[in-house]
């Protein structure tokens, strides 16, 4: 029987979620997205776990979406839109509102679509090989999961900028200037420190906790909603254009794309 690409671990206060679909980096296919929210839905309805943790197994932390598939080709507008709503943005909703802190424990590569995921996370600790970046840019395609509102919250617009429209990517010290990381250990330590600080916090008052969660995301975030909305019409805007076809082509066959801008 194979493994499930979406692991859960729950030992007393603490869950650990794991993406584990090393072979491609953990990137993110319909299945997995699908996964990932109703998982993320187990743990809010679990009133013994108090933190949780996100990871991935193998080399990477997420690389994003899986650019193999190719769904997005014979749907419709209103079918894009639908997906795009149900998986990437679902996920982003679920993980601000479930009650209990999530922490990123990031390993490895983190690109758009995984970087998406750790920015809605609470906290984010990585481990020093690990590399983050938006490649949406050098594709065609467009930013999701609510990372139009989050990145710039985290980094501030001139580094959100940079990284969105350059593609680059950074190591984990450069992250961690920026403030798109707190804190940087080596590899082999991530998981032990990501378990004792998700137990120190598990230790303090989850009511407290809680209400913590829910009023910093709402002073500080405010309206995810609209984010997600433009992100979703600013994604399905790039499935129509020759340069999607160009970028994703070009990135399976490990060239650099020529865009026209059409």
């Amino acid at each position: 029987m194979p493994e499930s690409k979406i692991e859960l671990e729950i030992e007393g206060a603490l869950a650990i979620i794991r993406l584990n679909r090393p072979e491609v980096l953990n990137a993110l296919d319909q299945q997995m997205w699908t996964s990932l929210v109703e998982t993320v839905r187990v743990i809010a309805n679990r009133s013994d776990v108090k933190v949780c943790i996100i990871t991935g197994v193998g080399r990477g932390f997420c690389v994003g979406a899986d650019l193999k598939e190719t769904a997005w080709r014979e749907e419709t507008q209103e079918e894009s839109r639908r997906r795009i709503e149900r998986n990437q943005q679902q996920l982003t909703r679920e993980m601000l509102a479930v009650p209990i802190p999530i922490i990123a424990a990031i390993n490895g590569y983190a690109l758009g679509g995984g970087v998406e995921i750790a920015l809605a996370a609470d906290l984010r600790i990585a481990s020093s090989d690990s590399r983050f970046g938006f490649p949406e840019t050098t594709i065609g395609r467009f930013i999701s999961g609510g990372a139009s509102l989050l990145l710039p919250r985290i980094v501030g617009i001139p580094w959100a900028k940079r990284l969105i429209y350059t593609g680059e990517h950074i190591g984990a010290n450069h992250a961690k200037m920026i403030g798109l990381v707190e804190e940087v250990v080596d590899a082999d330590k991530l998981e032990k420190r990501s378990v004792e600080l998700a137990l120190q916090i598990s230790n303090n008052a989850p009511i407290s906790i809680t209400l913590a969660k829910r009023i910093l995301n709402r002073v500080s975030i405010g309206d995810i909603e609209t984010a997600l909305a433009f992100e979703t019409e600013g994604l399905l805007a790039t499935y129509s254009t020759a340069d999607n076809e160009r970028g994703v082509t070009a990135f399976k066959n490990r060239i650099k794309p020529k865009f026209t801008g059409a």
